[in-house]
């Protein structure tokens, strides 16, 4: 078996990681935490492969030897006929027969939910105290099974990689963001929200390869994500509330709404609990994120619909190609899993959209009992075009919630205002989604 996976590591040449995600530092903190799996997640072609190379490339670059790394990738043709129970013991037993004898190694399973009762052997690791660090991937519905929550309870952490954020896409692209120019800047976020940050959509040239490789994601997140992983028979019924979920985005959405839609389009009746499912299996693959309505009332949370967000803008224009018509939503849908994004690195961070007395705000952060920033998103280039009704959205927010720390994000207006007492600062996407003071 070695030899089938020899020429994926690093024990006898350079292997190729790709080009450096930003993610990496945060990842490696996280690999250091002692005793436990590193589960990294996400949805599928987003980079994890890549990352969890880098990982290994970088550990060795710290010091350790090549050899005391093990990458096996088990989407891999070689591999595949040969997958069964035993295979993880398999191969680790031979790779210290013939690789690493007793040295500390660090054991990369990449897309490992293809091994059935994975979890065990990890798990088994872990407690005989074997001298590793052991990596897993996986999209996110083939690897977040119940299995993993109660096998793994305690024993893993478990990190989400999202697509390239617009500071990844700037280095992807090779742009130097310390000597960014503002319009050329405006013009590769013009770029950004409509194609996304898959990064082989990114290094993708023509708009034809990169839309045919975003319907092929979404098709693939659909089919071999929900579909055939939950053993789904309704294909069509399927990829039609997932085409009204998307139609949706950056608006709130409910089971009921979808079912009547449904009713109406297709004259096809489907429960509640079956769409209850699907939008379950939704969140599990990451296609789509859906943000609860703040309130101190957990019943609330749940009963009142759900603003809707697709993973990926690219995902939006290729499925729904009215770019100009959505730009005002698809910026907000930006913003959103830029949120989700930065809610990696600060766990206990919760987000939440704000809705009052008919009037609503796009987000609401907190953290622990704080609500720490309440934030409104505007296709606006100047103060004249930002509609009254969402500042007052926004200070009704603000009352309600006693924050003071109120953002409109902005298309390319910067300033700040003054509106019935409350300090309003607005800041272009650009310099939001870049961190620039």
């Amino acid at each position: 078996m070695l030899e089938k996976i020899a020429e994926f590591n690093f024990w006898h040449k350079t292997q190729d990681t790709g080009t450096r995600r930003e993610e990496l530092k945060d990842a490696l903190e996280f690999v250091e935490i002692r005793d436990t799996a590193f589960v990294l997640t996400g949805v599928r072609r987003c980079g994890k492969s890549y990352l969890s190379k880098q990982i290994l490339a970088k550990k060795i670059n710290q010091g350790i030897a090549p050899e005391q790394t093990l990458y096996v990738n088990f989407e891999d043709k070689e591999i595949e006929p040969f997958i069964n129970e035993k295979i993880l013991d398999e191969i680790y037993s031979s790779y210290r027969a013939e690789i690493n004898p007793d040295k500390f190694a660090i054991v990369v399973l990449d897309e490992v939910d293809k091994v059935p009762n994975w979890e065990r052997w990890v798990r088994s690791m872990l407690e005989r105290k074997e001298n590793i660090k052991i990596i897993v991937t996986g999209s996110g519905s083939k690897i977040i099974t119940p299995n993993l929550a109660t096998i793994l309870t305690g024993r893993k952490i478990t990190y989400t990689l999202f697509p390239l954020s617009f500071s990844g896409f700037l280095k992807f692209k090779g742009v130097k963001i310390k000597s960014y120019e503002r319009e050329k800047t405006k013009k590769l976020l013009l770029e950004y929200l409509k194609y996304g940050g898959f990064p082989l959509v990114v290094f993708s040239e023509k708009p034809i390869q990169k839309n045919a490789i975003l319907q092929e994601i979404y098709d693939d997140i659909l089919t071999k994500d929900i579909l055939i992983r939950f053993r789904l028979r309704e294909e069509q019924i399927l990829k039609k509330v997932s085409y009204l979920v998307l139609n949706s985005f950056a608006k709130p959405t409910s089971i009921r709404k979808i079912r009547n839609s449904l009713q109406s389009l297709m004259k096809a009746s489907v429960s509640p609990s079956t769409l209850s499912y699907y939008f379950e299996y939704f969140s599990l693959s990451f296609l789509y994120i859906f943000l609860p309505i703040f309130s101190y009332n957990i019943k609330d949370q749940e009963q009142y619909p759900k603003k809707v967000y697709c993973i990926d803008s690219g995902i939006i224009n290729s499925i729904l190609p009215k770019f100009s018509e959505n730009i005002g939503r698809i910026i907000e849908n930006v913003v959103a899993i830029e949120l989700m994004r930065r809610k990696t690195k600060t766990p206990e961070m919760e987000i939440f959209y704000f809705r009052s007395d008919e009037q609503e705000a796009d987000f609401v952060v907190k953290q622990g009992l704080d609500i720490k920033q309440i934030i409104q998103v505007t296709y606006a280039s100047g103060k004249d075009e930002i509609e009254k009704r969402e500042i007052k959205a926004l200070i009704k927010a603000s009352e309600e919630l006693k924050c003071k720390n109120l953002l409109c994000i902005t298309w390319d207006y910067e300033g700040e205002e003054k509106i019935d007492r409350k300090k309003v600062k607005f800041v272009p996407l650009w310099k939001w989604l870049l961190n620039v003071k």
